[in-house]
């Protein structure tokens, strides 16, 4: 039994051990915050970061592009703009739904940042990171609903593809104007729209080793009992 004891204190110490590497790495899987000014020469790290989308966002490729000549192996975001439910182009929205249109040289991994009207206060926000475009084309990602809070005025995505070991950027801007007149400047910060993500390799291969701990401990519990009634 002392043997088993021993056993049964090391496995929780290995529990809590992975317990802890699973929370270390959730926190350093958070993707960084975008910097404040949207001109800024800021690209985000090129691996790792959780991949997320706003809940109900899905991306289609309505057209594909022929890939470009060999000769041109730098990516490029060659248009970007916003789209009503009917297709229509429009820098303009109220309490709509609406949609983002990019088009992209190449496949690669799209990134989109959203900064708020200035004097909002608002600090920028993660709306799309790290989602795997697998062919160049024209991609549509939505439908986007504003916020109960959102702030009025014009308000700017910023756009990033990495593709081949190099970056593109581009930015696209339109103008929130609801129904009904906004209160006055600070706005309340919006509540976040819940992200759909997935986990990494390495919290996927820890809760592997925790779900196998414990079906080792839980065996040695019973194989213990066990022997313990045989010798009664």
């Amino acid at each position: 039994m002392k043997t088993h004891r021993i056993a049964l204190i090391a496995l929780a110490t290995m529990l809590a051990l992975a317990s802890l590497m699973v929370l270390a790495g959730t926190a350093l899987a958070q993707n960084p915050q975008p910097p404040s000014d949207p001109d800024q020469a800021w690209n985000p790290p090129e691996e790792g970061g959780q991949p997320m989308m706003p809940a109900g966002v899905k991306s289609e490729c309505s057209t594909s592009y022929y890939p470009p000549p060999p000769t041109v192996a730098v990516p490029s975001i060659q248009n970007a703009y916003f789209a009503d439910e009917d297709g229509q182009v429009r820098t303009q929205f109220g309490d709509e739904a609406f949609y983002l249109v990019v088009q992209v040289s190449s496949p690669g991994y799209f990134y989109s940042a959203e900064y708020y009207p200035a004097g909002s206060g608002l600090p920028p926000h993660w709306l799309i990171y790290r989602h795997h475009l697998n062919r160049a084309g024209s991609w549509t990602f939505g439908p986007f609903h504003p916020e109960s809070s959102e702030p009025e005025g014009q308000h700017v995505w910023k756009m990033w593809l990495f593709s081949s070991g190099a970056w593109a950027t581009s930015m696209a801007r339109f103008t929130y104007q609801p129904a009904y007149p906004q209160p006055p400047y600070p706005y309340p910060i919006p509540t976040p729209t819940p992200q759909t993500g997935v986990w990494s390799p390495l919290q996927v291969l820890i809760v592997g080793l925790l779900v196998g701990a414990l079906g080792i401990a839980v065996g040695m519990l019973i194989s213990g009992r066990r022997s313990a009634a045989a010798r009664s």
